[in-house]
């Protein structure tokens, strides 16, 4: 039986009656979701909302909430939750006699680490609202931190809460080959990444690769060598999975964060295929991530992996056209589903994608073409930015076929929207779109 990414939430009830118990998360790739959704488990009745579907009136109508907001890119709010700050959240509001906590998701690696969680906890206390507990802030798989949520929940509930909420473990995947996909092109280079498991493994097309990477020996050195360590191979090699500080202090050293990466390929090919630009850090050397998989692991190695379900990019029914718009290397996840699309069968699709260069910047160009000659691809449109005769971008593409695009959601049609990583594509989403989402129109 092939091992399956954690994605169903729904875990035995324990604890008191929930009835008055509002528990709203704010996911971009469904870890938020996931842990509210477990948190309920613990209050039955308890009613589950996304932020972005809040207002006054259900805030009023609840006398216990619990946040478990994510925050996205540079200290922003996941998508569908940037017009609920916009809006709602421009002021402070009247929200009862409310009693809340908030759970703030983040990474550490940035300088805004939970900043969103953040701003939702003083917008909620300057409304009005009261503490259950403090907030608590969340970082990658820090088991602490989800124990002390898991705990506080206990404590108001009134019973134990159950206390593995960890997904998968990683598992080491073979790094079959890697192919330099753009060479020639005006931006950094692309490889095709295609990992094999030790397992079988079962994934859906939207689903994210979380990559546990190692650094290039040569920081590594550069960074002994500064706090002048060279002369311990033991600590040479701990730090190769470790984040690097500015200091030497002795508080203990933190491992690097796992980067997200949209899969291309379907679980059915057997192999995880990945598609990834190499980024350089700040320090000028290779990026953490990208480096790991373009550059220093050897064709062979193992790879630390698992696979984490995107609820919210996942697959249409067959039945329904989808389209797909993307650039760079957001095409890797608008890629599962066509090919998805393609083994089924189904509605029409519509590739609209953009790129630098019409004669380097073409990965699965010989693939898309099949896909259209076979009728799997209805539609494929492109922008080449940077080609004198082009000059677009894929905005421009979208703009121009309005009018076609409507029909399309008249008709009923699930469209996808992704762009290229954010600027520092070496932090935890290097390699994912920035803002992978699917708008069911």
């Amino acid at each position: 039986m092939g091992l399956r990414p954690v994605a169903n939430w729904t875990i035995p009830s324990t604890g008191t009656l929930g009835s008055d118990m509002l528990i709203v998360h704010a996911s971009q790739t469904g870890n938020a979701e996931r842990i509210a959704r477990l948190s309920a488990a613990a209050f039955p009745g308890a009613t589950v909302r996304a932020l972005a579907t809040l207002d006054q009136d259900s805030l009023r109508a609840a006398r216990r909430a619990l946040f478990v907001v994510a925050t996205y890119g540079e200290g922003d709010a996941p998508d569908r939750a940037r017009k609920f700050e916009a809006t709602t959240m421009a002021a402070p509001i009247d929200i009862g006699a409310l009693d809340y906590a908030v759970l703030a998701l983040g990474d550490r690696e940035y300088p805004d680490f939970c900043a969103f969680g953040h701003r939702v906890d003083a917008w909620l206390h300057a409304s009005g609202g009261r503490l259950l507990f403090d907030r608590v802030d969340l970082d990658g798989a820090d088991i602490d931190a989800e124990r002390q949520w898991q705990q506080q929940l206990s404590a108001i509930a009134g019973a134990a809460i159950r206390s593995n909420w960890q997904r998968a473990d990683y598992a080491p995947w073979t790094l079959v080959s890697r192919e330099h996909v753009n060479p020639g092109s005006p931006g950094g280079a692309v490889y095709r990444i295609v990992l094999t498991p030790y397992a079988p493994t079962i994934w859906t097309p939207g689903a994210i690769a979380e990559v546990l990477p190692r650094h290039d020996p040569a920081r590594v050195e550069r960074w002994l060598a500064r706090v002048g360590r060279c002369d311990d191979p033991a600590l040479r090699e701990t730090l190769l999975d470790k984040v690097l500080r500015d200091d030497d202090g002795d508080a203990p050293l933190q491992a690097l964060a796992h980067r997200d990466y949209s899969i291309a390929s379907i679980a059915a090919s057997g192999a995880v295929e990945l598609l990834v630009r190499a980024c350089p850090a700040p320090d000028g050397g290779l990026g953490i991530g990208s480096g790991w998989l373009t550059k220093v692991a050897p064709i062979g190695g193992a790879i630390l992996l698992r696979i984490r379900d995107n609820p919210g990019f996942g697959p249409a029914d067959p039945t329904v056209p989808i389209v797909l718009i993307g650039n760079g290397t957001g095409l890797a996840g608008l890629m599962a589903h066509l090919r998805d699309r393609a083994a089924v069968g189904g509605a029409p699709a519509w590739l609209l994608y953009g790129e630098r260069s019409g004669a380097h910047d073409r990965p699965f160009a010989a693939e898309l073409e099949t896909l259209s000659a076979d009728g799997s691809l209805t539609r494929i449109d492109r922008a080449f930015s940077r080609d004198a005769e082009c000059g677009r971008y894929v905005q421009h593409l979208v703009a121009d076929a309005a009018d076609e695009m409507l029909e399309w959601a008249d008709r009923g049609a699930a469209i996808y929207c992704v762009r290229q990583p954010c600027r520092h594509g070496e932090r935890r989403r290097c390699g994912v779109a920035r803002h992978p989402r699917r708008c069911a129109t």
